[in-house]
């Protein structure tokens, strides 16, 4: 399958799910726990800027966090569950190539459509009217860069949560605001590495040889390097089962339950 692919991703999840059944905690700080209330695993924007971090240990931040007024919550993976397969409903009926990535997470083909862009923002507008979830939207024509145009989307306000990296100019103007911890794929142990041989930014990465990194590396970060050049190295790959399969049941401990009441928009 040719032509631009997006990936569409849910704000702070966990978060946005809580809030679903309790509008008066919009724009209020928001954390949810990991299971046993360890850590922080997701945060709202608010709570963010008050400097909650992903993984602070709730124990020692307790005391901190409620000076601040965060509304605290203990993972509920079954109510994450039921509205992740409600959003991709929503998503499946936008694109006939729909690869469900994670939770919060799928990528989507628009191959064949005239205006990728404003197809992204009726699609960003649906999914918030029909379910209450919050998505950004990046568009481009690798995963790769797809991922980068979506960083952009959401660290971007003026974009209004879609971002299309339809040029090679918009593409380096976006790749050069980001490190290479940045990227899909690499995380943070690669960039040490990289920095031997003179890479410590995604423009450097994306204008190194291949096959020098192939040799130097692996494969995959070469596809990532072609990748980073707008050279697909995947596709989507339609996703058969459903969304409910994605959610981590193990740690829900119990079985799915369907929410019998729904927030009408």
């Amino acid at each position: 399958m040719a032509g631009p692919i997006a990936i569409v991703d849910c704000n702070n999840f966990y978060a946005s799910c809580e809030r679903l059944f309790q509008p008066k905690l919009i724009g209020k700080p928001v954390v949810v726990l990991s299971n046993n209330d360890g850590c922080a695993i997701a945060r709202s924007n608010e709570a963010k800027t008050l400097g909650v971090k992903m993984g602070d240990a709730y124990h020692l931040n307790k005391q901190q966090w409620a000076k601040w007024g965060v509304r605290i919550f203990s993972s509920n993976y079954t109510l994450y569950g039921d509205v992740s397969a409600r959003v991709m409903r929503v998503l499946s009926d936008f694109t006939p190539d729909l690869e469900i990535y994670s939770i919060d997470e799928a990528f989507l083909g628009l191959s064949g459509f005239a205006d990728p862009e404003g197809h992204a923002r009726i699609l960003r507008e649906t999914v918030g009217r029909k379910t209450g979830i919050p998505v950004c939207v990046g568009i481009a024509p690798t995963k790769t860069l797809a991922k980068v145009a979506n960083r952009t989307a959401k660290k971007t306000p003026e974009s209004g949560g879609v971002c299309y990296l339809a040029t090679e100019a918009q593409q380096t103007a976006a790749l050069a605001k980001l490190t290479l911890d940045d990227l899909w794929g690499v995380g943070y142990r690669l960039p040490r590495r990289l920095a031997e041989i003179g890479i410590t930014t995604p423009l450097q990465l994306r204008d190194a040889d291949p096959t020098m990194i192939r040799q130097r590396f692996n494969v995959i970060l070469q596809r990532t390097v072609m990748e980073l050049r707008g050279v697909p190295a995947s596709t989507c790959r339609r996703t058969a089962r459903t969304a409910r399969r994605y959610a981590p049941r193990a740690a829900s401990g119990g079985t799915w339950r369907r929410l019998r009441s729904w927030p009408r928009r």
